[in-house]
């Protein structure tokens, strides 16, 4: 009895040694390379692609519009220059405003005693000598048809070169200088008859009119 007893206690203490051990997890299964797989599963997976890594001295992705310039902050283009004006002199013949190109007069004079030409057409007043040379000087409003003013001490004579050739140009008095964008000069009226061929076009300034004479045209025979 005593042995039995003794069996019998000796198998109730290895049960409740038995129960006294914690239970151990299982481990994980291992990868191929040996390393355990990422915490969270098929959740990390779902956050999304992950970027490969870039290779060395390669620049990182641009987005959209950037690389092309046409993106909101892209900057505007160029404005286009403005249009350069142009310096005419004007001068008074017969009643109105006439005007040359500034780049086409060498000097203006005052009215000097002319040597007549003979044979000469009858808007050719005459001839003058001018440092050494000869300059012919017509008369504009018998060039160009229409009627002239009295001479006196405002009459000048506009020193022009057209065509390589000095020629003096006669006219009523010198009113100045005016500068105007290209597009300021418009095409000759129609209903211009005496002298139309002559002229280049109305130029618009300030509300003043003025007839810009074509000299090769004036000029020429």
């Amino acid at each position: 009895m005593d042995i039995l007893a003794a069996r019998k206690k000796a198998a109730e203490k290895a049960r409740s040694q038995q129960k006294a051990e914690p239970v151990q997890p299982p481990e994980p299964p291992q990868s191929a390379a040996g390393e355990a797989p990422p915490a969270g599963g098929p959740a990390s997976a779902a956050a999304g692609p992950v970027q490969a890594p870039q290779p060395p001295g390669a620049s990182a992705p641009v987005a959209d519009g950037a690389a092309s310039g046409t993106g909101p902050d892209s900057p505007d283009e160029p404005a286009e220059p403005a249009a350069e004006e142009i310096e005419l002199l004007s001068f008074r013949l017969g009643g109105e405003e006439y005007a040359v190109k500034v780049d086409d007069v060498r000097e203006v004079l005052k009215l000097r005693e002319l040597t007549l030409v003979p044979n000469a057409p009858d808007y050719v007043l005459g001839v003058m000598s001018l440092r050494g040379a000869m300059l012919p000087v017509m008369d504009l409003c018998r060039r160009l048809g229409i009627t002239q003013a009295a001479r006196d001490e405002k009459t000048r004579i506009l020193v022009v070169s057209p065509d390589e050739e000095d020629v003096g140009l006669l006219v009523d008095r010198v009113s100045g200088v005016l500068r105007v964008l290209p597009d300021a000069i418009r095409p000759v009226p129609e209903n211009i008859e005496h002298g139309a061929e002559f002229l280049r076009g109305i130029v618009r300034k300030e509300d003043r009119l003025y007839i810009l004479l074509d000299l090769m045209k004036a000029v020429g025979g």
